[in-house]
């Protein structure tokens, strides 16, 4: 844990009924201390206020009714609509406690350096139905609230862990996945490789790539069609947001998954 004494704030519905989801499911990486709740809200919008209060009371976290302008005080911005928690810090489990499933697929993201980048990266992800996300460390403290928030709240509940990079990968190697990785050199277009599942994909930065010794343990490299010659790629976010739903829409289509 790093600064545990320094209070952080989750901000707005969307994020916070994410880690409430979380919680329920007891797959949550963070605990809930205390709801801020416009009191407003409580004649304006009483549904939300109903399930924060039906949430409080079997989840076991605490609610205050505030000011608009103490809500405004404490969070970072003005788009919270009138909720805001008080939460613990995110607990991320090391990758040697990893233990694949053995179908689908997942990401490992090495020389990601942008919150926002993972926190959208994290999004499309989710929704693409990832299995779990690998990263070398975890962000700074500072940082948890805003990818929570700029992930619409599914930071909270895609499975990430961290640690060594190629611990993860030879970990998933012995579970039976393929191992590929995302570039341009050598790389083949991504809607046309004969891919099998399961799959974990890597993907660089945008200032660092990957790795050599990463490189080294990949079966095939994917590369995105454009549409135009173009020397540079896309940006990180896009690139696995791309990615995601080809591997999503091949898992979906038994055609195109019975010949992978």
């Amino acid at each position: 844990m790093q600064n545990s004494s320094i209070p952080l704030i989750i901000e707005g519905m969307t994020s916070l009924s994410a880690l409430i989801r979380a919680t329920n499911e007891g797959v949550a990486r963070r605990r809930i201390i205390k709801v801020y709740i416009d009191r407003d809200l409580v004649t304006k919008d009483k549904r939300r206020v109903a399930f924060l209060y039906e949430s409080a009371k079997n989840i076991g976290f605490g609610t205050e009714l505030s000011d608009r302008s103490i809500i405004d005080g404490i969070a970072q911005g003005k788009t919270h609509g009138g909720i805001i928690a008080e939460v613990t810090e995110a607990e991320y489990p090391d990758v040697s406690l990893l233990k694949p499933s053995g179908h689908g697929f997942s990401f490992l993201c090495e020389g990601v350096e942008d919150p926002y980048t993972l926190a959208h990266s994290i999004r499309s992800l989710y929704l693409c139905g990832a299995e779990s996300l690998i990263l070398p460390g975890r962000f700074p403290f500072s940082a948890d609230a805003l990818i929570a928030k700029a992930s619409a709240g599914t930071s909270e509940l895609l499975p990430v862990f961290t640690g060594d990079p190629l611990q993860a990968v030879e970990k998933f190697a012995s579970y039976g996945y393929m191992i590929a990785a995302a570039g341009i050199r050598e790389a083949v277009d991504c809607d046309k490789a004969e891919l099998r599942f399961p799959l974990l994909l890597i993907v660089g930065g945008e200032k660092r790539g990957i790795s050599g010794a990463l490189s080294k343990k990949c079966e095939t490299v994917l590369k995105i069609p454009y549409a135009r010659d173009f020397k540079a790629s896309l940006p990180t976010e896009s690139s696995v947001s791309i990615l995601a739903y080809e591997l999503s829409r091949r898992q979906r289509t038994p055609i195109l998954r019975d010949k992978t």
